[in-house]
């Protein structure tokens, strides 16, 4: 069942950052390391991928990530993506389709 994320659910998230107990390194490249980690429960696991852009900004990045427009202009492995809705400032609920 789905929820509206709260402040406590957001540090537990920031703590999942620097914590890799339990997370399988599955490629390291230079500034590039990608986990996984299963979800009791469920038949996904969870991803977590730390890279490091030393020529742009977070405020950038952010950004780029979001704007759904630009996105179709730089992603080559989305096939769709949608806005379903907006929950409250911090949460919406959204569709993305890769290759």
């Amino acid at each position: 069942m789905a929820r509206i994320a709260d402040d406590s659910d957001f540090e537990a998230l920031k703590r999942l950052v620097d914590n890799h107990d339990g997370w399988t390194l599955e490629l390291s490249k230079s500034d590039t390391q990608v986990y996984t980690r299963p979800v009791p429960g469920c038949n996904f696991n969870m991803v977590k991928i730390h890279t490091e852009f030393t020529d742009v900004t977070a405020d950038t990045v952010f950004d780029v990530l979001h704007d759904p427009d630009y996105r179709k202009v730089w992603d080559s492995h989305m096939l769709a993506s949608e806005e379903i809705g907006i929950l409250n400032v911090n949460n919406d609920v959204g569709y993305y389709a890769s290759k």
